[in-house]
């Protein structure tokens, strides 16, 4: 039998919880959201099952996180004894500690939010800094921390990356990251380091003696927002003579004016995994989550 009888997923995210239903070979259900006038949020579910995944993806989360408190009592009220979110993208990590008086640890507020809500949680990449496991801002609550590496490699492999070609990261928090696409692959890999004076306003400055002259750059990074990371990091890359650069990222959150800027940088469309709905999307998470799902806890 399997573990989970159905997943649940929301308008924004239904391809891919229809996805993730597919590799899981289980139901599917979609909610249906209506918001008020007033922008209160009536969330509907179709059918029960007893153990349920929900499936979302909490970037732009502030009415998410309340549709998903609502979706879960319906869920509980009508029987359902086991709730797995999976998150592809999760919010409120970065704010790890209280940086200034006055300040919330975001991290933990949410984390402790959500862990009286579900039973198990599933994230990708979800942009842990001085936190070293998802255990740790889901306490008691059994989850799984997977990356994105594994897409992108198969990608870069897919498409025939030069054996000369080099990874490379924006800072020390990439490297992770950065090691899990290029050790797979056999690949030189490298990272930056990035100084940041505000949420536009970032220079990414690479090794003097970095060895790029002549060689295939692909920059990767968890998360591109403004892009201005990745923007710093190509020319950084470019001016150490670089040969080309292409671009990767787990979670796409750019916006269409950044999309242009990639292009008028010579950057193209960066490549992004499927669990943020995007036009970048190249990369599937589907299987790879559900064999996550599939583990014993």
């Amino acid at each position: 039998m399997a573990r989970y009888t159905g997943v649940y997923g929301f308008p924004e995210s239904a391809d891919g919880a229809r996805r993730l239903a597919e590799a899981l070979n289980v139901p599917c259900h979609i909610a249906e959201l209506h918001r008020f006038p007033d922008g209160e949020s009536l969330v509907r579910l179709p059918e029960s099952v007893e153990r349920a995944v929900v499936y979302r993806s909490l970037d732009r989360p502030n009415d998410k996180l309340v549709e998903l408190t609502l979706a879960a009592s319906v869920l509980r009220r009508q029987g359902a004894t086991e709730l797995c979110l999976v998150a592809p993208y999760m919010a409120y990590m970065r704010q790890d500690a209280v940086f200034r008086p006055g300040e919330p640890v975001s991290q933990t507020v949410v984390g402790d939010w959500l862990g009286r809500l579900f039973d198990r949680f599933v994230c990708v990449e979800p942009h842990l800094h001085r936190t070293h496991t998802l255990d740790e801002v889901f306490v008691g609550r059994p989850s799984i921390c997977l990356s994105g590496a594994g897409a992108i490699a198969e990608r870069l492999r897919r498409d025939g990356v030069a054996p000369n070609a080099v990874i490379v990261g924006p800072d020390e928090e990439a490297a992770p990251l950065v090691e899990a696409v290029a050790g797979p692959l056999g690949l030189a890999a490298l990272v930056g380091r990035k100084e940041r004076r505000g949420d536009r306003d970032v220079t990414v400055t690479l090794p003097a003696d970095a060895p790029l002259a002549g060689r295939p750059v692909v920059i990767v990074d968890d998360v591109i927002s403004s892009g201005e990371t990745i923007f710093s990091c190509a020319r950084a890359a470019r001016a150490a003579g670089a040969a080309s650069v292409r671009v990767f990222g787990v979670h796409a959150l750019f916006d269409a004016a950044v999309a242009a800027r990639f292009q008028s940088e010579g950057l193209g469309m960066p490549l992004s995994c499927d669990g943020v709905p995007h036009p970048s999307n190249a990369l599937p998470l589907a299987r790879l989550i559900a064999d996550a799902l599939a583990a014993p806890c």
